[in-house]
């Protein structure tokens, strides 16, 4: 559990580019959260995602400015449980994991600003669709393609709770959602890549690392198996 709080404080001080319209950047924490529920329980991913967070605010590592500041990483636990859960191959994991898309597709759209771009949000259907598609794919697909998928449902998590988020925070104009569209799902795709690059390292490599002495106090998980098919 320390490792993975250790990595998120970390790689959310990896910039990448601004959010559209706002002064923020996106870090590598996008590629590195999705993964931690995979390898710890959920209970343990809420702690650990939360619990960096107040850590870098509290020691000064990051400042806080607003009641935003504290939520910033509401949306990449959203997207570690959804990848957790899918990975873990939790039973009918679809009935839970549709419910945030959804909520946040109305969420948009009954916004003002929402609104007028609502066609923006149609891009949350695609976490709806990897959920609920999940159970064929689980095993009909080999390791690396469904992960893929699953990362990049993930991803399309953490982007849907950041959005809605910032739009009802900041509110976003609505031309700064047209100029984003044609390149979220560019950006989307490769975060994906890493999460599930990411993902294949972890499951590797955490096992031997848990050999090594100095890692014992470290709370790792074994990795998780290779997929087997559902009953």
């Amino acid at each position: 559990m320390l490792f993975f709080m250790f990595g998120i404080i970390v790689s959310s001080k990896i910039k990448f580019h601004k959010i559209f319209g706002l002064d923020i950047n996106f870090s590598l924490l996008a590629i590195f959260g999705p993964v931690v529920d995979a390898f710890l329980p959920t209970p343990a991913t809420i702690f650990t995602i939360l619990g960096a967070r107040a850590l870098q605010i509290l020691t000064g590592i990051t400042k806080s400015t607003s009641i935003i500041s504290w939520l910033m990483y509401i949306p990449i636990l959203f997207a570690s449980c959804y990848f957790g859960r899918l990975v873990k191959r939790s039973e009918d994991p679809f009935k839970y994991l549709i419910v945030t898309p959804v909520i946040c597709i109305a969420l948009f759209v009954l916004h003002p600003i929402g609104a007028q771009v609502w066609y923006f949000s149609l891009y949350w259907l695609i976490p709806i669709v990897v959920a609920v598609v999940s159970g064929t794919i689980d095993y009909r697909l080999h390791d690396i393609p469904k992960i893929y998928l699953y990362s990049l449902g993930a991803t399309f998590i953490d982007h849907c709770v950041g959005s809605v988020m910032f739009l009802y925070a900041f509110n976003i104009p609505a031309i700064y959602w047209n100029m984003a569209i044609p390149l979220v799902i560019i950006e989307r795709a490769l975060f994906a890549g890493g999460v599930t690059l990411l993902y294949l390292f972890l499951r590797k490599a955490i096992p031997p690392l848990r050999e090594v002495y100095v890692l014992e106090l470290v709370t790792i998980p074994e990795a998780i198996p290779e997929s087997i098919p559902r009953e």
